[in-house]
């Protein structure tokens, strides 16, 4: 039996709402959706590759069935990456792409409080991590834990007008659908059968849209250090799931507020970006 392959991409951007899509799309009777969230098997510029053999990335699929329309996974760093779309389409001409994008100033404070959780973060504060960008560049203050440095360049990892304008120059504007998490915050119903209709879905009739991955701290940065140990080990043993001890360590963190000084320092830097992303995000919007 031959396994299928996807047909649409959840391609990012991390913290604007791709997991919340992605587990209810995930209970959508025709679609499939990779069991391992984030395989960035196609993101090859980047050293967050889940997964890096073809016949491991295929085996994800295996479960596809013929009910299923919808093949898709979500790796949210896919827009980022200035070779996974490429990649992609090699592979996979005529497939689709869900973008889903925030505000480029709460995207880079969110991804600092993610950052800091994962470990790949060691500054106590976002005002701090952002000053030292320009160390981090010259590979200074770079954390041991953190596998990729280019995620605590803030400013060019929210440059989310920039990626999407990329994604355009490569892929038919008729193949992207975006969804801003903002009108996904105001109205998540409409969004959803936005994707549905994108995707060519019937209605499941999903009246909840339960939000996933809210801010969440560590309650101890020791047990977080040993459970990140034991998660590559469960990678390099092939298996998928631990023991839940990473929820138990979980704990609601509001993020800090943000000083006047430092907001007006991150309007101006952003000031582009922002001025790109609602550009864009009319003209897709105006296409579906």
């Amino acid at each position: 039996m031959t396994v299928k392959s996807p047909n649409f991409f959840i391609i990012g951007a991390p913290k604007c709402g791709t997991t919340s899509l992605a587990r209810w799309l995930s209970e959508h009777p025709e679609t499939y959706l990779s069991p391992t969230k984030e395989p960035h098997y196609y993101s090859t510029d980047l050293s967050n590759r889940r997964i890096k053999s073809e016949s491991s990335y295929l085996s994800l699929f295996s479960g596809v069935g013929s009910a299923h329309k919808a093949i898709g996974e979500a790796s949210t760093w896919y827009l980022y990456s200035k070779e996974a779309v490429a990649n992609i389409e090699r592979q996979h001409s005529g497939t689709r792409y869900i973008v889903m994008t925030r505000d480029p100033i709460e995207m880079a404070h969110s991804l600092y409080h993610h950052n800091y959780r994962v470990l790949h973060e060691d500054q106590p504060t976002f005002e701090r991590a952002w000053k030292l960008q320009g160390e981090r560049e010259k590979g200074k203050m770079i954390p041991a834990p953190c596998t990729e440095p280019e995620f605590l360049q803030y400013r060019q990892a929210c440059a989310l007008g920039s990626m999407l304008e990329r994604l355009l120059e490569q892929v038919d504007v008729e193949r992207v659908l975006h969804i801003p998490l903002e009108a996904m915050r105001v109205n998540a119903k409409v969004e959803y059968q936005r994707v549905l209709a994108f995707l060519e879905l019937s209605d499941d009739g999903r009246a909840s849209f339960p939000v996933a991955n809210e801010a969440r701290g560590s309650r101890s940065r020791l047990l977080q250090r040993l459970l990140r140990v034991g998660g590559r080990t469960r990678a390099a043993l092939g298996l998928r799931k631990g023991f839940g001890l990473a929820k138990l360590n979980e704990r609601a963190k509001p993020k800090e507020p943000l000083s006047g000084e430092f907001l007006k320092e991150l309007e101006f830097e952003f000031q582009k970006e922002r001025a790109l992303l609602q550009e864009l995000s009319s003209r897709l919007r105006s296409a579906f």
